[in-house]
């Protein structure tokens, strides 16, 4: 069972490892211990399988993930190459570039090999 992260029906499938791993690095890299933001990101209610996640819960529509290049290199480091493809599409998501629908093959087929 996958886990959707998006906007309403504007986002894109992963596998729920691949979710945790967004919610951890969020966690890591745009909030501190103890606010609201990290405390959804590490909480058990946001990882059960098939949990998806509402984008507005974390970045409020307007507001840009804004992934710096050595982000980007240090979470394929940490996770796996296809993790810095993930924080990309989430970041161009928030940019409104992208508009796959949920129900959408490439919103399941994202992944480069």
């Amino acid at each position: 069972m996958g886990a959707f992260i998006g906007y309403g029906d504007i986002g894109v499938w992963t596998t729920n490892a691949e979710r945790d791993a967004f919610l951890d690095w969020y966690a890591d890299n745009r909030s501190t211990p103890g606010d609201v933001r990290y405390e959804y990101c590490k909480s058990d209610a946001q990882r059960w399988p098939g949990r998806c996640i509402e984008l507005d819960e974390l970045i409020p529509r307007g507001q840009l993930l804004e992934v710096t290049d050595d982000e980007y290199n240090k979470a394929t480091i940490a996770f796996w190459p296809q993790f810095a493809q993930l924080l990309g599409i989430v970041d161009s998501i928030t940019r409104s570039e992208w508009n796959i629908r949920s129900n959408s093959k490439a919103a399941v087929h994202w992944r480069q090999s």
